[in-house]
């Protein structure tokens, strides 16, 4: 199990959160979510940037703690986050195995620069003596105009590649291969023409590029322009898979293995299909969603509802991920924006098939809605009853699928702020019981009460009025 601890950042004054399997946060606006969410990124996104220190580095030919792995940390966190001198004092640990006491804590040091601190048992001397011995092979220059030796070194340098990623999956204590942090706001991929978006990218890699380049003192919070486009990069590689094959039929069709992963997509298209009102497609023409069969009546996606803009590129990639078989780590904000409640559902289900696909996958969500809330509650209650009672397993199947089932030991959620909740409560409290499994049944109570206070208090009047006449 993973965790970070927060003090004095941003919005975030004192939170301390499980990252397991499912994190989900919710709050009212400007309570944290999404700082936290972009910190846990932050951290789980390093091992990548350490790859490419490590692989691309020609100045030493061995590991180097102070410049392949404390700058790297170092200028991420200023891209990131922006400049620290002017910030207070904060701390920001985040353990990357809570059991074996693995972790990074990220301090200001008395000139406000950022301080790194490792755990002791972070490094050892077999990581650095073979990470030393990669950067050395991927050093080595080709002396040959041999096809057969430029062949042999070529495959060389992916071998030592796949040595190096495998290196720091067990620094970092992941396996993950593919990291997404899926911002809100998506439908700007849909809404706008193909020249926009270009124009968008090419501004966004400009603003990146300008901003590497100043001192630390005059950093800019760049990290919404790094998740966009990071987002924009998947979604063009996504558009361009359909744009070749039309559908998720076509996909379907011309990847799939073996008949029962064919069948899995399928079942996973019915989904898709579902939430959307009708079937996606990406032609000459453009990207549409067809609502009836039989007439090809359709609308451009581009002049579809909020709703269908705003799924379309989780559903799209949810599909890729199962199509590829990715071991992946997923950020999402408020993947019900513009949803109906039951599409809500339907979303939450298709993301719990998706976490459930691998054991390495992983899901974080940002959200404002008691109904994600209260599916996540029926999923994991689900697994609960059957595990209490095996005899209900087709009962309880009929229900909720069983491939949709979560484990309480793989969920943790948060509710953050919480004043308009309870004064008594703290900034960041944990909503899930372990001893039963779910979610605590007081908050998701409290937030009902909430919301149907008003309608008592005007129904109390009304009685009062009635009775005086």
């Amino acid at each position: 199990m993973q965790k970070i601890i927060i003090n004095n950042f941003g919005a975030i004054t004192n939170a301390e959160i499980e990252v397991k399997k499912i994190l989900v946060l919710i709050g009212e606006q400007a309570s944290g979510k999404s700082t936290i969410s972009k910190l846990i990124y932050f951290f789980k996104s390093l091992k990548d940037d350490l790859f490419s220190q490590l692989y691309q580095d020609t100045q030493r030919n061995y590991f180097d703690i102070p410049s392949d792995l404390i700058f790297p940390v170092r200028e991420k966190f200023y891209d990131f986050f922006g400049s620290t001198f002017h910030l207070p004092n904060f701390e920001i640990i985040f353990f990357y195995s809570v059991k074996k006491d693995k972790y990074l804590r990220l301090t200001l040091d008395e000139s406000k620069k950022l301080y790194s601190q490792f755990s002791d048992n972070f490094l050892n001397d077999n990581f650095k003596n073979s990470a030393s011995k990669i950067k050395r092979l991927l050093q080595k220059e080709l002396t040959t105009s041999d096809i057969y030796e430029q062949l042999a070194y070529e495959q060389n340098k992916i071998k030592y590649a796949q040595t190096l990623s495998t290196l720091l999956n067990e620094l970092f204590e992941s396996n993950q291969t593919n990291s997404l942090f899926i911002i809100a706001g998506r439908n700007a991929t849909i809404s706008y023409s193909e020249l926009f978006e270009k124009y968008l990218f090419a501004s966004n890699q400009s603003t990146l590029e300008e901003n590497r380049k100043k001192t630390f003192q005059l950093k800019e919070q760049t990290i919404d322009e790094t998740l966009m486009l990071k987002f924009m990069e998947r979604i063009v590689k996504i558009k361009e898979v359909f744009k070749k094959f039309g559908d998720f039929e076509g996909l379907i069709e011309s990847y799939a293995e073996n008949n029962s992963i064919k069948e899995n997509l399928n079942h996973i298209q019915l989904n898709i299909n579902k939430i959307l009102k009708g079937k996606y497609i990406n032609d000459n023409r453009g990207e549409k969603i067809v609502f009836n069969d039989n007439t090809q009546e359709y609308v451009y996606l581009s002049n579809a509802s909020s709703g269908q803009q705003e799924s379309i590129r989780i559903l799209q990639d949810i599909f890729m991920i199962f199509l590829d078989n990715l071991k992946v780590l997923r950020i999402i904000e408020e993947p019900e924006a513009h949803l109906f409640p039951i599409a809500q559902k339907q979303l939450i289900e298709l993301l719990a098939l998706m976490v459930n696909q691998n054991q390495d996958n992983q899901l974080i969500i940002t959200t404002h809605s008691p109904y994600v809330l209260t599916v996540f509650n029926n999923l994991l209650f689900a697994k609960r009853v059957v595990e209490k009672n095996p005899s209900a397993d087709s009962e309880v199947t009929q229900i909720i699928p069983k491939d949709c089932w979560l484990s309480a030991n793989d969920f943790s959620a948060y509710s953050l702020g919480n004043q308009s909740i309870s004064e008594t409560t703290n900034y960041c409290e944990s909503i899930f019981s372990s001893e039963k499994g779910t979610i605590k049944q007081n908050f998701l109570d409290t937030v009902s009460e909430i919301l149907g206070g008003d309608f008592q208090d005007l129904y109390s009047i009304h009685a009062q009025t009635f009775a005086r006449k």
